[in-house]
């Protein structure tokens, strides 16, 4: 019986990697309009609402464009980094992080996007590139006496003839994102300070009413020593409540800061710096 030759190939899986996203120039913040600057930031909240709905394609395209209206904005580019994390893209991101460490050296970030850039290419290692197919392996002969029938070995099921596919793990979580519970404790923070800024000035203005109506602090009405011992009860009281405000302020800001590279509680929506006329980088305000 003459040999056959049987030609085996192996299709092997391309790895197909995206070019690198192309961000526009940067550009000096006083070249950028008002009026650009608003419609970067609504067109950035679109991007944002989409990013909370899990479009992540939308979302980057949306942020892309925001970035495109105002390139002074570039903490932008954090943001369109997690967009692509979070849609598995981690080569992506990796760039858009990198892009923002040369674009803005100064911002006081700094240190928390390289430990991301970091945690992402370990996250790339320990994955690996994906295993080869391999060639499928001949069937044994099979030994035939004189008088019976070769009979075919068992043949295992396959995907799509009564098998059911084996579905992949799933993908490793993703890393939290910014949420609206640092700015809540930011908020509650403001409000409690102005609140002891004001007994302060009410205070401050009963001991100077009350010096006034009796400078030499000698021989003074009862009624005046009263409004007096008062006004530095108020004193007290608001240096106090003001102190207790800025603490919760300054703890609201450090969450949100710390948030960004994974070491605090996570929360529901991705913080962003907000747009607003005369505001350069992310060294002041960020993003509702």
């Amino acid at each position: 019986m003459p040999a056959s030759v049987v030609g085996v190939v192996i299709a092997l899986p391309a790895l197909a990697e995206e070019s690198p996203s192309t961000y526009p120039a940067p550009c000096d913040p006083v070249t950028v309009s008002k009026a650009e600057i608003e419609r970067a930031h609504s067109v950035y909240l679109s991007g944002k609402q989409y990013l909370e709905e899990s479009n992540y394609d939308k979302a980057i395209s949306y942020f892309n464009d925001a970035y495109a209206i105002d390139c002074a904005r570039h903490a932008i580019l954090p943001i369109i980094a997690t967009a692509y994390e979070r849609k598995g893209d981690k080569g992506d991101a990796i760039r858009a992080l990198d892009e923002y460490q040369r674009r803005a050296p100064g911002a006081p970030d700094h240190e928390t996007i390289d430990r991301r850039i970091h945690n992402l290419k370990d996250q790339i290692a320990r994955e690996g590139p994906p295993a080869s197919a391999s060639p499928p392996l001949a069937a044994p002969p099979v030994a035939v006496s004189s008088g019976q029938t070769p009979t075919a070995p068992p043949v295992e099921p396959t995907p799509g003839a009564g098998a059911a596919p084996t579905r992949p793990s799933s993908a490793a979580p993703l890393e939290p994102h910014h949420g609206v519970a640092p700015w809540a404790l930011v908020g509650a923070g403001g409000a409690v300070l102005a609140a002891g800024l004001a007994i302060l000035s009410t205070g401050f203005a009963e001991v100077a009413n009350a010096s006034s109506s009796c400078p030499l602090r000698s021989g003074c009405s009862a009624d005046i020593v009263s409004k007096g011992n008062t006004g530095r009860t108020l004193v007290t009281v608001g240096y106090g409540v003001g102190a207790g405000g800025a603490a919760l302020l300054g703890a609201g800001l450090i969450w949100h800061f710390l948030e960004a590279s994974g070491t605090a509680p996570p929360a529901a929506a991705h913080a962003m710096p907000v747009i607003t006329p005369g505001f350069a980088g992310v060294a002041m305000t960020g993003f509702l």
